[in-house]
């Protein structure tokens, strides 16, 4: 049998080609995933750096309004304004917050009357916000009575306010309380949840509601009392903030 040299020859150049052509094509195959792996590797090195200017923005946009707003501070003056009762009694010695803490609750201890009242404070902190220490304050009134009643602000909340009924003494009291934001901003009508009411045995007297000036937060309790509590004013501190001060 006769083998033919140019078959032969035919068929090593197409098998020759066919391997160009697959080299050819894998190596444009290896340059494609190259370039997408690199394409990948820089869109998330982009996402990276976008992700870290946008943190760094909201830290300086953070920062501008924390200096905006100001420090909170609870200044050291106070006022007071007169809840209501009787004009009988003795000035007692006052319920009084800590400096720098703002009434959260209080309690009142009753028999036949409201004998003696005291609060429940908290500290203000620089940006606004309540701490979790709670501080009781010394007691104002006349000693008597057996039921221990309390009555608390929601969280985050200080109170600026009593509403209730009076007449020779005390006969019923909840505490308004706003956010310490709220009542920082002056507004005339903060936003107000009020505490359990506190009332004592067979009540009466007349509506009374009364409340701190703006901008102002309750920080203590003052009474007139004999054998009972006669009368009851709040005493309220200011809400300061440092550019306040400017």
């Amino acid at each position: 049998m006769t083998i033919s040299v140019r078959g032969l020859s035919m068929g090593n150049t197409v098998r020759q080609r066919a391997t160009r052509v697959a080299g050819f094509f894998a190596t444009l195959l290896l340059i494609t995933f190259v370039s997408l792996a690199t394409a990948q590797d820089r869109d998330h090195d982009w996402d990276h750096d976008r992700d870290r200017d946008r943190d760094r923005n909201h830290d300086r946009d953070r920062d501008r309004d924390h200096d905006r707003d100001g420090m909170f501070r609870v200044s050291r003056e106070s006022v007071t304004v007169d809840f209501g009762g009787g004009r009988g009694g003795r000035p007692s010695p006052d319920a009084v917050c800590d400096p720098g803490f703002v009434a959260v609750g209080f309690h009142v201890q009753t028999g036949e009357f409201y004998n003696e009242a005291w609060l429940d404070c908290a500290p203000l902190r620089p940006d606004g916000r309540l701490g979790e220490e709670l501080r009781m304050t010394s007691r104002t009134g006349s000693r008597g009575g057996r039921p221990v009643h309390d009555a608390y602000c929601g969280k985050g909340r200080a109170l600026r306010g009593l509403t209730g009924r009076t007449g020779a003494s005390i006969d019923e009291a909840a505490g308004e309380c706003s956010s310490v934001r709220d009542i920082a901003e002056r507004y005339d009508n903060p936003r107000t949840e009020l505490t359990q009411t506190i009332v004592r045995p067979n009540p009466g007297g007349r509506p009374a509601d009364v409340q701190c000036p703006a901008g102002f937060v309750v920080t203590g309790f003052r009474s007139m009392s004999g054998e009972y509590m006669d009368h009851l004013w709040l005493i309220c501190s200011e809400l300061r903030r440092s550019h306040d001060d400017r």
